[in-house]
């Protein structure tokens, strides 16, 4: 079952802006509550969390907090240039977003369970089945490690200015793939205009 409903832009199918359509996977969401039954039907107000994240970050009358740096940078390393406020609207308009785990975590940084991810695997399935992306791109090797097996073809090597980069394809149930790579989570550590070029890459193979 879905339980956070991914945030997908209002150009998402068009990809006015992209020539690919692009689903960008977090890892997961957290939260301070620690309901016990995070992710079930008896929390039908937070089905909306991701969409209000991405809501929040693009409000320009939201104070600017230090978790927004990470979509900042990841935006960025889609258009390969730093982005106005104007811009980061639009590029959030042209993709969609999901966070794999459907139970949040207690705070920044922490993994989920191996039940949880286990657990996660129909949902994304059934997110990837409509949304029928060309490009899944992934943030953090630890969700990458961790996605499902099942449905999955192996890539091509790649290699960008001496990193190689992890990739394959998930199978979609129409017969269609889509192709899925990793990137650094950007939280940390992550140079905006390195990952552009690799992004570009994956894109224009």
């Amino acid at each position: 079952m879905i339980f956070f409903h991914p945030h997908i832009g209002s150009g998402y199918r068009s990809a006015s802006l992209f020539p690919k359509r692009i689903l960008v996977l977090g890892e997961s969401h957290y939260c301070g509550d620690a309901c016990a039954n995070c992710g079930s039907q008896a929390h039908p107000e937070c089905a909306g969390f991701t969409r209000k994240v991405v809501a929040d970050y693009l409000n320009p009358a939201n104070e600017r907090e230090g978790w927004m740096n990470t979509y900042l940078k990841f935006e960025r390393s889609l258009v390969g240039r730093e982005t106005t406020p104007a811009e980061s609207r639009r590029i959030w308009d042209d993709i969609a977003f999901y966070n794999y785990l459907q139970v949040a975590m207690g705070g920044p940084r922490k993994a989920g369970t191996t039940e949880q991810y286990q657990a996660a695997a129909e949902p994304f399935f059934s997110v990837l089945n409509q949304l029928h992306p060309d490009l899944l791109i992934v943030w953090g090797k630890r969700l990458w490690d961790n996605l499902p097996s099942e449905r999955w073809q192996d890539g091509e090597a790649v290699n960008v200015e001496g990193y190689s980069v992890q990739n394959g394809y998930y199978l979609l149930q129409d017969g269609g793939r889509v192709r899925a790579f990793c990137v650094y989570h950007p939280s940390t550590g992550y140079d905006w205009a390195y990952w552009h070029k690799v992004i570009k890459k994956m894109a224009d193979d």
